[in-house]
């Protein structure tokens, strides 16, 4: 190879001086077939053959036509390797001998070797590498040994394609009732006040993020918790509608446990998805085992129970996104649409909690049957300020779904907005319902209407960067349904509080101390008021 690049460089300065004629397909010269053979006399070679060319204009016989133009041109700027006769002319068609070729090669090569390093600087580089010497020599070691790891984990690397992450979480939580009487929902039991007590819940969760082109993404989820229970869980406030017939299912809305509560002590495939942009601003996303909030109804604010609010209405709407479809997830798919040039969005999301059915079972299952959602969200987000530090986010959602024998159309709107530190955020849902099935309906099916609303306020950075202090209320389920076994007295409004603050002690590890109130439980009146406390550990990786 370095062969060829001398070669090749050769060829180029021999055709400037005139030696290979005229190459191939470039067109002749008016100068005869006997001058330009002829080689130069003695008495030219004595008379300062080798006068240095500024510039090619000085060459009276090169002209902006000639094939060579643009190469004499190159190299009298980048180099100043061209020379000429006394009289100005190049005489580029006339032969030479091997001794005259390397008489010009040489001093071309001169040239170069002056212009990018001199004597002097040679001097000043031998100066200075004796002067480091003490610190070069440790310094070409450290070299060595990074490249000497670098080869090791290249060697040993756990994929070229694939990269881990994961999160993992212990929280203790405690809470009970303001007095005695709360009524268990489900069992129907009266729970004396003491009987609540410290529990610990666990979660950990492993992604395996793939790509295999760059802007395509793999993702396997790998989950296992301790099946902890918080204070909502150990009271009945798991299911929404629930029967004795039905007990243990996650139902059509929580009425607000801890988003964490409840992870099987078996690990289990918690996401399977695969993600890819056949343009631009087009993401699609396909995947056996996926859920609604991870393509919709997020918020800045309040979306996470391993980051911010625990309870479950906060994170997201509850008629949006029913408990249902997003605490077990299913096979789905999404496509995410960025309008160029313009602050939206556009989303939408099919996910199907029973399609792994193939046989129907009491509420249809399979990859259209109940349980199933399809959701459509429009979003408007931008910034605002002298500087755009300011942002906000307004988001418009369409639901239709069915999820255990609850059938509903429902809008929404998800909203926030940043003003330096300070945040606002809300959200609102208003549903046209159906209940059927013995379990839910066993008189018939029993049309109702249903909202749910929640706001907070949050402030970052407060006293620590990267820290987050954020409370909110909301009623997860306003509804107009006469009082039913399935669907509970129906005489009040249930309302949940929390506020939180997340502290990061590093970029890996945070601490996030909390309270949630419960006030007339499961629409309720007279239930004694709920009050729960956790402190929550996320180690991130």
């Amino acid at each position: 190879m370095k062969q060829l690049m001398l070669c090749a460089g050769g060829l180029s300065l021999l055709s400037i001086f005139g030696f290979m004629g005229v190459a191939h397909g470039q067109p002749e010269v008016s100068t005869s077939q006997t001058e330009r053979l002829q080689p130069l006399t003695q008495k030219e070679m004595n008379e300062d053959f080798f006068a240095q060319v500024t510039s090619v204009s000085q060459l009276s016989d090169i002209d902006p036509t000639d094939w060579a133009f643009q190469a004499l041109t190159s190299l009298v700027q980048r180099y100043g390797c061209v020379a000429g006769y006394p009289d100005g002319t190049f005489r580029g068609n006339r032969a030479v001998t091997r001794n005259e070729m390397a008489a010009l090669l040489s001093a071309c090569l001169d040239s170069i070797s002056d212009r990018l390093v001199s004597a002097e600087d040679l001097k000043t580089i031998q100066a200075l590498q004796t002067a480091f010497k003490a610190e070069l020599t440790p310094l070409s070691g450290r070299v060595d040994a990074l490249a000497a790891r670098a080869a090791a984990l290249e060697a040993q690397q756990f994929s070229t394609t694939s990269k881990l992450s994961g999160k993992a979480v212990f929280m203790v939580q405690y809470g009970d009732t303001a007095r005695d009487g709360f009524i268990n929902p489900e069992t129907q039991a009266s729970v004396p006040q003491g009987s609540a007590r410290a529990s610990v819940i666990a979660v950990a969760k492993l992604d395996f993020n793939t790509s295999f082109n760059g802007t395509d993404l793999l993702q396997t989820s790998i989950a296992a918790g301790n099946s902890g229970e918080d204070l909502g869980v150990g009271l009945g406030l798991t299911n929404y509608p629930n029967t004795s017939g039905n007990a243990g299912q996650p139902y059509f809305i929580s009425r607000g446990i801890n988003g964490l509560a409840l992870y099987s002590s078996d690990a289990f495939l918690y996401r399977l998805a695969y993600t890819f942009k056949p343009t631009e601003n087009l993401a699609l996303t396909v995947g056996p085992q996926v859920y609604p909030s991870d393509f919709l109804d997020f918020n800045s604010y309040a979306n996470n129970a391993y980051s911010d609010f625990g309870s479950y209405v906060f994170s997201n709407n509850p008629l949006i996104v029913p408990f249902a479809l997003n605490f077990l997830g299913g096979a789905g798919a999404s496509l995410d649409w960025k309008v160029k040039g313009r602050p939206v969005s556009l989303r939408a999301a099919y996910v199907a909690a029973r399609a792994s059915n193939a046989i129907a079972n009491e509420n249809g299952g399979g990859l259209f049957g109940d349980p199933y959602q399809a959701t459509a969200e429009v979003e408007y987000a931008d910034t605002f300020g002298s500087k755009d530090q300011n942002n906000f986010a307004v988001r418009l959602q369409y639901t239709n779904a069915a999820t255990f024998d609850v059938a509903q159309n429902a809008v929404g709107l998800n909203v926030e907005i940043s003003v330096g530190q300070f945040g606002l955020f809300g959200r609102y849902g208003y549903s046209a319902a159906s209940a059927f099935g013995t379990a839910t309906a066993p008189l018939g099916t029993l049309d109702f209407t249903a909202q749910t609303w929640m706001a907070g306020v949050g402030v970052k950075d407060l006293l620590v960067p990267g820290s987050l202090a954020a409370i909110a209320v909301g009623q997860p389920f306003i509804n107009n349904l006469p009082a039913t076994n399935a669907f509970g007295a129906n005489n009040a409004t249930q309302t949940n509080y929390e506020a939180f603050f997340r502290l990061p002690v590093n970029d890996n590890i945070s601490v996030t101390p909390g309270v949630m109130v419960i006030t007339d439980a499961n629409n309720t009146r007279g239930q004694p008021t709920l009050i729960q406390g956790y402190v929550r550990t996320t180690f991130s990786f």
